[in-house]
């Protein structure tokens, strides 16, 4: 008789219920390129690649800035060209940006006329969130320039459950595309360039 009362009661159905919450186990950190298979996938008719790093300046800084409506910490960025022959394919930059708490890493590949191309995920941390890895949501960025809202309930879909993240890898291609824009208007020697495979 004891034994059923316990049931009963609500300080044993609490413990229960988070006992039974402690035994679903949380998503694992998922890697899903390295940077090499993503520069691959977002290039496959690349001839070559040049990676040439960018270190920006206080006008480049300010310029940034004023593209994107706030100041950001980046200072030394790497830009990814691939190339066909002699003519320039695409330019990617491999970023990072916080979920929730934790920050998720991926690339940003843009034409060579200024707008996405397409935007890989390559590794997410957050127990939830990681929807935007999906094709269907990542391919709405396709076609996207720097002029367009690219937010969240504008131009962008949200996900459910995805929302913080939506936010911030919408604000991590605008980044993109603001750095690269900059990398464009400066001279190829004003930039350390290391030819890649």
């Amino acid at each position: 008789m004891a034994s059923s009362r316990r049931w009963r009661t609500p300080g044993f159905a609490i413990v229960l219920w988070v006992a039974m919450l402690g035994a679903v186990p949380a998503r694992a950190a998922q890697v899903y390129h390295s940077d090499e298979q993503a520069l691959a996938l977002a290039f496959p008719d690349a001839t070559r690649t040049a990676r040439r790093t960018l270190v920006l300046d206080d006008p480049a800084r300010a310029k940034l800035a004023e593209r994107l409506g706030y100041a950001t910490r980046d200072r030394v960025v790497v830009l990814h060209e691939a190339y066909r022959g002699d003519v320039l394919a695409g330019r990617a930059l491999v970023l990072e940006e916080i979920g929730k708490t934790l920050p998720f890493r991926f690339l940003v590949a843009i034409r060579p006329d200024g707008r996405v191309d397409q935007v890989l995920l390559l590794a997410y941390r957050e127990p939830r969130g990681f929807e935007i890895e999906r094709e269907a949501f990542r391919a709405q960025y396709s076609g996207k320039a720097l002029g367009d809202p690219i937010r969240r309930g504008q131009d962008i879909r949200n996900v459910t459950g995805a929302t913080l993240s939506v936010d911030s890898l919408s604000r991590g291609v605008r980044r993109a595309l603001a750095l690269a824009e900059i990398a464009a208007a400066s001279a190829p020697d004003a930039a350390t360039a290391q030819t890649g495979g």
